[in-house]
């Protein structure tokens, strides 16, 4: 993003003669392999350049202003609000002029990311060796509001290292999650469509027993990363969360004719009260008073 941005070793490093004297930069390591920092840069119309590492994966987010750079043959034009995720590889930023921005960065080793994250988060690319790549994510609001909480954390609690900690990885699962998202609208082909809705009618055929992601994968043809990331983007939630809610739908129907008991037997559940922590969390009630209110409602439609 910014020279100090691309420089994370350590705050040593983040003061030395490769970062513009009208940059300012606070850096907090949070962990070995993972730090963040806030350069605020002011307008300069002098070009520059700086070498990036090659050692850590960046998020950035900026937070105010307009940042321009270009680093081999690719354009980086970032405007207030959006995010960028990129391993620069050691190869050299050159800015053609600085204005006045402010960015926050998450600096993160590959190994650590793939730690912290798993597969369900990471694009593919990312599971083997890390090599040289950009990605604008562009706006994300879910990230620039967790930026913004990481940043005020920063400039007034620098000290409260658990609460920084859980704002650094509450701002990497949005980032990662809406990049996530992004390229999944983008690379879902009509083949891989079809098998996710064949997906959504394998696991619904028995509510009853739900299937396990291994088994639903291997009956309609995708690795298991593919088809929980495909899932919540064609669907706008996990496989087991789509499962749950059809289930207590059908649960909710169900209790009209079956009282508590029965009704949980019907739907697989050997322990009445995980069925009625599940209804509960689903529609905020408990299904003993869900059927008494039911069995009202009919009653007062019967009435002439």
């Amino acid at each position: 993003m910014c020279a100090a941005a691309y420089l994370p070793k350590g705050k040593e490093e983040l003061d030395n003669d490769s970062v513009n004297a009208q940059e300012r930069v606070d850096y907090v390591q949070i962990q070995q392999g993972l730090s963040v920092c806030i350069s605020r840069s002011e307008a300069s119309l002098k070009p520059c350049s700086f070498p990036g590492d090659n050692e850590y994966i960046h998020l950035n987010c900026l937070l105010q202003g307009e940042f321009e750079a270009k680093i081999r043959n690719i354009n980086i034009h970032l405007r207030e609000g959006e995010v960028n995720i990129g391993f620069s590889d050691g190869e050299e930023f050159y800015m053609p002029r600085s204005t006045e921005f402010c960015n926050l960065a998450v600096m993160i080793t590959p190994k650590l990311l793939m730690e912290i994250a798993g597969e369900e988060l990471l694009q593919e690319h990312w599971y083997s060796d890390v090599s040289f790549f950009v990605k604008n994510v562009g706006k994300s609001p879910k990230a620039v509001s967790a930026a913004l909480n990481l940043a005020t954390l920063m400039n007034e609690s620098p000290q409260r290292k658990i609460l920084l900690h859980a704002a650094v990885l509450n701002y990497i699962h949005w980032s990662l999650e809406d990049s996530s998202e992004q390229s999944c609208k983008c690379n879902i082909s009509a083949r891989e469509k079809h098998r996710l809705e064949a997906a959504k009618r394998y696991l619904l055929k028995d509510l009853s027993e739900p299937p396990t992601i291994s088994e639903i994968a291997e009956v309609v043809g995708l690795n298991q990363c593919k088809l929980k990331r495909g899932f919540k983007i064609l669907y706008n939630c996990s496989i087991y969360a789509y499962f749950q809610e059809k289930r207590m739908k059908k649960a909710l129907d169900l209790l009209r004719q079956n009282n508590v008991t029965e009704t949980a037997m019907i739907l697989g559940y050997s322990n009445v009260s995980h069925f009625s922590a599940a209804f509960k969390k689903q529609f905020n009630i408990l299904p003993k008073d869900a059927r008494r209110e039911l069995i009202a409602s009919v009653e007062y439609n019967r009435t002439p």
